[in-house]
């Protein structure tokens, strides 16, 4: 019979797909099946195997969250899931914490390893505003949503409150989708959203690009920080639930896309 320290029976490892505790033996989640030790070296060969069962490939031990930028997807994997970032490669980047699923302050980025990135609180001297602030406390970003106006318009500020941009709604392009333009210059990025049925659900999902040799007026924290602002100033708080003659349809118009 084989012998284990009981220091060993104790460790635990985490699942970056579900965040649940699991012994150190289990090279599975019994939860989602997610691999608990992902390999880098196999990590390209795995994703496209992952993102078909609908889960994600946690981003390689060796890299940091947003490692190549703000360039991001924020969703939900499932309908009663929480938020996610999710990198232009494929990988996860985040997660993010509230109350419970739904958009609404305050709420919580973190890191795979449930270390806090950065938190997106309500800016009490303003309505429909919201204020970033990263792990130690100092301010990342101020947004604040432009009242009576016909288009949706987010004010940007930078940590120090200074107005650096703003995000306004795309003009002369097909899709929905926002700008974050510079104070007195042009776009920097590109914000869009779309709407996704899963499972008899319909939810929004936000992306965000930067413009290519276009220098972002925020800290990469900052600017994802952003998306989930917008997401929680324009978006839905929560999936909406579709009567089946509505699933009908959505899925007719699918098909014929």
């Amino acid at each position: 019979m084989e012998l284990v320290e009981v220091g060993e029976l104790a460790a635990v490892v985490r699942c970056r797909h579900c965040l649940k505790d699991w012994p150190t033996r289990m090279k599975s989640c019994p939860e989602c099946l997610a691999e608990l030790r992902v390999d880098p070296l196999r990590a390209s060969d795995m994703l496209s195997t992952m993102l078909a069962r609908g889960f994600y490939l946690a981003r390689p031990e060796a890299t940091v969250p947003f490692e190549q930028g703000p360039a991001c997807t924020l969703l939900r994997a499932r309908p009663q899931a929480s938020m996610i970032f999710v990198g232009v490669d494929g990988f996860l980047e985040a997660h993010v914490d509230g109350r419970d699923h739904r958009a609404i302050p305050p709420l919580t980025c973190r890191d795979l390893d449930g270390q806090e990135l950065f938190r997106l609180d309500r800016y009490q001297a303003a309505d429909d505003a919201l204020v970033a602030f990263g792990a130690d406390g100092a301010s990342l970003g101020t947004f604040l949503l432009r009242p009576d106006t016909i288009d949706s318009i987010i004010d940007v500020r930078d940590e120090t409150s200074a107005p650096v941009a703003a995000l306004r709604a795309t003009r002369n392009r097909a899709g929905d989708g926002f700008d974050l333009v510079e104070t007195g210059g042009s776009a920097v990025a590109r914000i869009h959203h779309s709407q996704v049925e899963t499972d008899g659900w319909v939810d929004d999902e936000w992306s965000l690009q930067p413009v290519i040799d276009r220098r972002l007026p925020l800290r990469p924290l900052a600017a994802v920080a952003l998306l989930l602002a917008a997401k929680v100033l324009l978006g839905r708080a929560a999936p909406t639930h579709l009567p089946k003659q509505q699933q009908l349809n959505w899925q007719d118009l699918a098909d014929e896309l």
